[in-house]
């Protein structure tokens, strides 16, 4: 099993959340990564780089709800590099400001040709639910050579509608 764009793109909508264990587990896998073994704080700990991604999980504090530990655990970030299976149909060979902003948001920060000129690529894609998508562009702006995605706020439960 190897991470998908449709994988990918599940990533970015659950982003944060918890009650998504057995869905944790299965996307780690899919990277040849596990859940983490030891105890897992708020905080989070930061899984190697595995297939050119970097997961950084973290946990929620023991509810009743949660009758499956994994069900404690939310995905707090990941970052990966242009290798990647990228969700929401990005490329990253090809993609510019404006294809990317067509594709995510177009609330956005960074790019501007003050930064660029300081050699600061970065652009982050405010999407709707406090999800970020941040993409360091290449030097001529086309194409970009990493991504991470992140949510804003505390992590959510994914069994709430409103959530997604």
């Amino acid at each position: 099993m190897t991470a998908t764009p449709a994988l990918m793109d599940e990533a970015v909508q659950r982003i944060n959340c918890y009650a998504v264990g057995d869905w944790l587990e299965r996307l780690l896998a899919a990277t040849g990564q596990t859940l983490p073994a030891t105890a897992v704080s708020a905080a989070g700990v930061v899984l190697p780089r595995a297939a050119g991604l970097v997961f950084r999980v973290g946990a929620i504090p023991a509810r009743p709800s949660a009758s499956d530990p994994r069900d404690l655990l939310h995905l707090i970030a990941i970052e990966g590099d242009a290798t990647v299976p990228m969700p929401l149909g990005l490329n990253a060979a090809k993609e510019t400001i404006g294809s990317a902003s067509a594709k995510l948001s177009q609330s956005i920060a960074g790019g501007s040709v003050a930064e660029v000129a300081s050699g600061d690529r970065r652009v982050s894609f405010f999407m709707a639910g406090g999800r970020v998508i941040e993409l360091r562009f290449a030097s001529g702006l086309v194409g970009f050579d990493r991504i991470l995605v992140a949510r804003l706020g505390e992590p959510y439960d994914w069994r709430d509608p409103s959530s997604r």
